[in-house]
């Protein structure tokens, strides 16, 4: 448990550490469904936050070491449930996003880190906290680095090249053992300009990507297009595209075919956007659609994509949670003359105070080793009040691999294409100036289209009492009840069905 805090340091660089205790019992530790053992474990976490911007460069990094301490009571819990024994375990977390300007107005370099928890199974067991032992979770770390070049051509003509480069690794061991470490390499260019007529503007796009998977083969994909595009008014536009792709995502050998389509993009206000993007691809029609609607208090977004996915959302992942997002939008809107840190720190009030969670994914994916055809639809809806706040998310996600079938053991082994759904509902009031109660539901489903219709399902249901101790003190007091429904799959250990109960207590103090 991390909370941000006053600034150690001067200027336009703050550096916040910080340290948490957080007491778990639970009556399901190992999450089984049989020979359940409960156990109390304490979580040291301590931890740093760095948010700065100087004149070239800026930075915005969060990094927690958490400790995880068993009861010692349960030595011979291996012997006991198959499980790997209660023994002490750390976790990291990472999320790290810096920029530099190498070459002032010409090139500059950004670069990320994250280190995170993700699933090796759509269908295994799901974790109500870091606190569970949890075999079918990795510890997974990604990094990326992206030098490019930006500039102007003859007054009208925009380039742009970059590259990128990125690593992904994790941690997990026996047959899921590397299912997720994946190499990319990638080059992207542009150029894109305007014409004599106004409204009428062009752009040449290219890009050439690769992945190596260290189970699994290599993936390979080019691909060029023009564009075309035409602003009506300040309001509406449209465009149009044609080019070509080559890839071996579905064959061992580079295929290559034609893709078009076309966008449209309407801002009847500056509370409101619409987009929408359609075209002819080799898997056939790709689409991404964007719905947002802003009001005074609220914030709706709606939207969807279908196209070819790598790794799941949360790999790689540096955003700062879809509800800080949307509570950014709103303070930012009704505060039109803020600083960014001035809203940056109402929002973290919010969120802190009502004892909502800045991120609120309720569907969570899983490791691959190969590419994936998703179709994706994603809801959102936040509510601030005076004293209350409402967040609602909810999540369908639709993955069907690609490529040729190599006889590594995992979920593509079982069925041929997985839909994952999910939704959130969180509500936090304000009981006073420094006290809050929050209350949390979720559920989040998986299920195959063949070989015996796997189906899981798993509920939960969060209550917490938030105060403020003082300016850089915060405690909590919680309980859960999460409870999951599901077949057993043919990989040990990985079996979903469990219910459990849990009360927590926690106390962070930032310096």
């Amino acid at each position: 448990m991390f909370f941000t805090a006053a600034p150690v340091c001067a200027d336009n660089w703050r550096i916040t550490p910080s340290i948490a205790l957080t007491e778990t019992w639970t009556d399901n530790v190992f999450l089984t469904a049989r020979n359940t053992k409960s156990d109390l474990v304490t979580g040291i976490t301590p931890g740093i936050a760095i948010d700065g911007k100087g004149h070239r460069a800026s930075l915005r990094l969060n990094y927690t070491f958490t400790e995880q301490l068993y009861s010692p009571n349960y030595a011979n819990i291996e012997r006991l449930t198959g499980q790997t024994s209660a023994s002490n375990n750390h976790q990291n977390a990472l999320n790290a996003v810096g920029k530099l300007e190498a070459i002032e107005n010409w090139m500059f370099i950004d670069a990320t880190g994250t280190i995170s928890q993700q699933y090796l199974s759509a269908f295994g067991a799901v974790s109500p906290s870091t606190a569970n032992v949890n075999r079918n979770q990795t510890e997974t770390s990604n990094y990326s680095i992206s030098p490019y070049i930006k500039g102007t051509l003859l007054s009208s003509t925009e380039y742009l090249v970059r590259y990128r480069a990125a690593i992904t690794n994790t941690t997990a061991s026996g047959v899921q053992s590397n299912q997720g470490d994946l190499t990319s390499s990638e080059w992207t260019g542009r150029l894109n300009g305007t014409t004599r007529w106004g409204a009428l503007g062009w752009a040449l796009d290219a890009s050439s990507l690769r992945n190596n998977y260290t189970v699994g083969r290599d993936y390979e994909d080019s691909k060029y297009q023009a564009s075309l595009s035409y602003r009506f008014e300040p309001q509406f536009r449209v465009s149009a595209f044609a080019g070509q792709e080559s890839n071996n995502y579905v064959s061992l050998q580079n295929e290559t075919h034609a893709i078009y389509g076309g966008t449209v993009m309407w801002t009847p206000d500056p509370r409101t956007e619409i987009s929408a993007s359609d075209g002819k691809r080799f898997f056939g029609n790709g689409y991404d659609v964007t719905v947002r609607h802003q009001m005074a208090r609220a914030l709706f977004t709606y939207t969807a994509s279908r196209n070819v996915v790598f790794q799941p959302y949360g790999v790689g992942n540096t955003g700062q949670g879809i509800n800080y997002d949307a509570f950014y939008a709103i303070i930012a809107a009704n505060n039109p003359g803020a600083s960014p840190d001035a809203i940056r720190s109402q929002v973290l009030q919010v969120l802190q105070g009502r004892g909502v969670a800045a991120d609120a994914t309720v569907v969570n994916g899983y490791l691959t080793n190969r590419p994936n055809l998703q179709q994706m639809q994603q809801f959102s809806f936040a509510l601030l009040g005076v004293r209350n706040t409402l967040t609602l998310n909810a999540n369908e996600t639709k993955q069907q691999p690609l490529g040729v079938v190599n006889g590594v053991t995992n979920d593509y082994s079982l069925a041929n294409q997985t839909t994952q759904r999910g939704f959130g509902i969180a509500w936090g009031h304000k009981l006073t100036g420094l006290s809050s109660l929050s209350l949390s539901l979720n559920q989040m489903r998986s299920i195959s289209q063949s070989v015996g219709q796997l189906d899981t399902k798993t509920q939960g249901a969060y209550l917490l009492f938030t105060t403020s101790l003082s300016p850089k003190a915060q405690a909590n007091i919680g309980a859960r009840r999460v409870v999951s429904d599901g077949g057993a799959i043919s990989s040990p250990g990985l079996g979903s069905s469990y219910t459990e109960n849990a009360l927590t207590g926690a106390l962070s103090y930032s310096f």
